[in-house]
């Protein structure tokens, strides 16, 4: 049968509770046949649409996003993961967030 891009949450990561300067690693997994991926993140408040934070290339080292150079978010990915790590937690980043995966042009 032919196999989809998939990509979600870890279950057990649905709900995170951490301290404000806390970091927290916030991880989803994917599944794809495709080579050259981009593996996005989402912030969203309740009532709002999503909002960009960043990409970055499955097998890149760089990340790409709004966020300047000293940000607190980044991220890393595996061959079937992606992480968004936060540091120094503050309020404000009390929020739902999304993955997303994109198979980028050649």
């Amino acid at each position: 049968g032919s196999f989809a891009d998939k990509i979600g949450p870890r279950d057990e990561e649905a709900n995170v509770v951490i301290k404000e300067t806390d970091t927290v690693t916030l991880k989803c997994s994917y599944e794809t046949n495709s080579e050259n991926i981009r593996l996005f993140w989402y912030k969203q408040y309740p009532h709002s649409a999503p909002k960009f934070i960043l990409y970055k290339g499955a097998k890149s080292g760089s990340s790409y996003g709004n966020n300047p150079s000293g940000s607190r978010f980044r991220a890393e990915t595996t061959s079937n993961a992606t992480v968004l790590i936060i540091k120094d937690l503050q309020i404000s980043d009390s929020a739902l967030y999304h993955c997303a995966l994109r198979v980028a042009a050649q």
